[in-house]
């Protein structure tokens, strides 16, 4: 099996762990953005996506910003979540026209941080660490009903509480252990190319 390229769409973590990921291009779209802005980006006419091949695989990699830092701001947060994935599921089909569905996938929203490294400027967050695993799980299960691949890995990430396992963890709020991603990477490739 020829493995096709993977093209990251996202912010900062469309790079972080993908870039050390043999045949994948990282970051097309560059952060830090939330879904939100994400949204209202691929409303406009653009050509961000536009070079990205028709038979290579697009993963959507939005969220980890609106769950850490904007969705408690927004009550009721399930009806914030609700509306973030309905426009980010519309823009997905905006941005992806003519693409085969098998080729598009959405990125799990990674844990938060028990205790992560104090950086209140680059990495803010809004809510404490046990509503933000509300939100972060709640918008998984959102993302994981949209008529993509989603790549669902928290629980290969988190603790017993939700959070996520800080070894695992750059320290702040990215995903630094490749295994996991690796091996489902690996088995989806061979699982959905040689179906």
């Amino acid at each position: 099996m020829v493995r096709p390229t993977i093209y990251t769409a996202g912010d900062s973590h469309g790079w972080h762990g993908w870039l050390h990921i043999p045949n994948v291009s990282t970051n097309y779209i560059s952060g830090p953005m939330t879904m939100h802005s994400f949204n209202i980006l691929m409303e406009k006419p653009n050509s961000h996506l536009a070079t990205v091949p028709s038979d290579s695989i697009l993963c959507f990699c939005f969220g980890e910003i609106d769950c850490r830092c904007h969705v408690h701001r927004f009550q009721p947060w399930e009806k914030t979540i609700d509306i973030l994935v309905k426009n980010y599921a519309k823009s997905i089909v905006n941005s992806t026209v003519g693409r085969d569905p098998k080729s598009i996938w959405v990125y799990f929203i990674p844990p938060p941080l028990r205790n992560p490294i104090a950086d209140s400027e680059g990495f803010p967050f809004c809510g404490t660490v046990d509503e933000r695993i509300t939100y972060v799980k709640y918008m998984n299960k959102k993302l994981k009903e949209l008529p993509y691949t989603f790549i669902d890995l928290y629980d290969k990430y988190c603790n017993e509480d939700g959070s996520m396992i800080y070894e695992y963890s750059d320290g702040h709020v990215h995903i630094a252990k490749l295994e996991p991603l690796k091996e489902w990477i690996d088995n989806e490739l061979l699982r959905t190319f040689t179906e």
